[in-house]
């Protein structure tokens, strides 16, 4: 019983916490940010009723509230150098492409390991395929942050490029 929706002032910043600071501080300080600029948009992840709310709370979640933050994650566009993807992408595509680039994808550190990594993601890669059927975009391009993300990322079709296997990508087409 979870929503995806556009981060919005309403939204509860400070009340995230996934254990990585860096994610934290992003959410609270730049993601709103990045946002008015144009320069990226984030999607959080929200109980999706006040019967979602009541759910977490008999769960033992008694802190979530209808604006709490459950995940996010953040779209931005760029462009990619093709002789950095894995050779089996950069021989179908000129010298530069451009992508979707998932800039961030965090899940509140108490609710890990419940799937709501996996359904952002999914959210991500439905939002960003809908989104290159009007603006161009070979595929979908992350920095993991360690081996365990680049692993995670993985385990969903995306490959790594060849210098650096914490970058990954996942074609649309």
């Amino acid at each position: 019983m979870i929503k995806v929706q556009p981060l919005t002032g309403d939204h509860d910043r400070n009340g995230f916490d996934c254990g990585v600071d860096i994610l934290n501080l992003w959410l609270r300080k730049t993601a709103r940010q990045h946002q008015a600029r144009g320069i990226s948009r984030t999607f959080v992840a929200v109980p999706a009723s006040p019967e979602a709310v009541a759910l977490y709370r008999a769960n033992g979640y008694g802190h979530i509230e209808q604006t709490a933050i459950l995940g996010y994650y953040a779209l931005a566009s760029a462009f990619v150098l093709t002789d950095d993807l894995a050779s089996k992408f950069a021989k179908r595509y000129p010298n530069r492409i451009p992508v979707t680039r998932l800039g961030r994808l965090a899940v509140r550190l108490d609710l890990g390991g419940q799937g709501l990594g996996r359904f952002l993601l999914a959210d991500a890669i439905t939002r960003s395929r809908n989104a290159a059927l009007s603006v161009g975009s070979a595929g979908i391009f992350v920095d993991a942050k360690n081996d365990s993300a680049a692993e995670f990322y993985g385990q969903y079709g995306f490959s790594a490029c060849r210098e650096d296997p914490l970058k990954l990508y996942l074609p649309m087409w």
